[in-house]
């Protein structure tokens, strides 16, 4: 039988190894850029393409590229909250601009928000729904402001029309000569290769590639983020250099390092440990993998859960796990819950994205004169996986059928 605890004990195993947990926290935000830590070249280049500001000039796009959890969007604040603060001592008039392209995604709800931000001494205009007059509306704004503009469009990748940003830096403002700078933060290292050639004559931008951190960089963000979130003497170097290495080999992700700490802490914390012991990061690492993979496929499509179905029912069958196999089960499937059966090509690409979020992992099979043929080798989490998609009212139909009635 489980061993009861009081809130008051809870309370207590808690304050024993944890002195601040909101320095584990995703949303936490390093207090200025000198508690940024092996990112100094980085931030120096940040500088070197911001610097014509201080001459009143706008400065060149900006294309932020890397892997998530690498720091793009941190450096990108506080860097610009270091230019906010020396233009105002300077009197250069500047306007930051933040969109995240994650919330807002479409055209028109970019162009609201330019709208919103942009400074100006009339009372605002109210437009309505029309993405045309909104277009209208931000050239107003953008010809009567003497300042500099600068917008940072984080996640750029995942706005409806990225190249949407043509009409935004062609746009030379009456008033002070000068065009918006756009900032783009993306984990999409060819996000440039699909702009239309006439955005990409006149993009004129400046590059900066965030590589992974390693190792040996990751553990001493971690100790110093154990030295402000634990008590004394509760987390072994040994516990730090295992987070490190994990998160090492997935892509030199610093959230995921933090992310292994914290969750690490909380389950010695719910043994009543005193310490943080190997096997708890062990544990912490196979949490976090399956509540990741679970919290993403909350939010597929339908489309995309019914092709994940297809790949479980496949890789528990005798069929080989390729694509062509995976493809017939997902017809049957499509057609039983009643959705639109999209082509092979597109089955492919949502079994890449599949891919690139981690939930299923696979190589390309090459066969000579045959062809290439897309292999599923794990899919992580399967049963929780299985029983998240269950929970959609629409797969939840297919619930009470046997795989193998699909894949025969």
């Amino acid at each position: 039988m489980a061993q009861k605890y009081t809130l008051e004990e809870i309370i207590a195993s808690s304050s024993r190894l944890f002195k601040n947990k909101q320095v584990l926290k995703p949303n936490y935000t390093l207090k200025g850029i000198d508690d940024i830590l092996h990112r100094d070249e980085e931030i120096r280049i940040y500088f070197e393409y911001l610097k014509d500001i201080f001459v009143g000039v706008s400065p060149n796009n900006i294309f932020i590229y890397g892997k998530p959890g690498l720091g793009k969007t941190l450096i990108t604040k506080l860097v610009l909250d270091l230019v906010k603060q020396e233009v105002k001592k300077r009197g250069i008039d500047l306007c930051v601009i933040n969109i995240n392209c994650d919330e807002i995604k479409t055209e028109h709800a970019i162009l609201q928000k330019l709208v919103q931000e942009i400074p100006s001494d009339e009372p605002r205009r109210i437009i309505g729904n029309s993405t045309d007059k909104h277009n209208e509306y931000l050239k107003y704004l953008i010809n009567h402001y003497q300042g500099i503009i600068i917008i940072v469009l984080d996640e750029l990748d995942k706005a409806d029309k990225p190249e949407m940003i043509n009409k935004i830096i062609r746009t030379e403002s009456e008033a002070s000569g000068q065009f918006p700078t756009i900032i783009g933060i993306t984990n999409d290292l060819k996000l440039r290769d699909r702009f239309p050639p006439h955005l990409k004559s006149v993009l004129c931008e400046n590059d900066l590639i965030i590589k992974p951190y390693d190792a040996t960089q990751l553990a001493d963000i971690l100790r110093a983020r154990t030295e402000m979130a634990f008590q004394p003497n509760v987390v072994p170097e040994m516990v730090i250099d295992l987070c490190a290495a994990y998160a090492a080999q997935d892509y030199g992700d610093v959230r995921r390092a933090i992310d292994l700490l914290r969750v690490a802490g909380e389950l010695a914390e719910a043994r009543n440990e005193s310490t943080l012991v190997e096997q708890d990061v062990k544990d912490s690492c196979a949490k976090i993998e399956v509540d990741r993979a679970i919290e993403v496929i909350k939010t597929l499509s339908t489309q995309s859960k019914a092709v994940l179905l297809a790949c479980i029912y496949v890789y528990d069958s005798p069929q080989e796990n390729i694509t062509a196999n995976i493809y017939e089960v997902y017809k049957k499937l499509a057609y039983e819950i009643d959705i639109n059966v999209l082509t092979q090509r597109r089955v492919t690409d949502l079994i890449s994205e599949l891919n690139q979020l981690g939930i299923l992992e696979g190589f390309n099979d090459f066969r000579g004169i045959k062809g290439r043929k897309k292999v599923i080798t794990k899919i992580t989490s399967k049963e929780q996986a299985l029983q998240m998609l269950y929970k959609d009212e629409r797969i939840e139909e297919v619930k009470n059928y046997h795989p193998s009635v699909f894949c025969r």
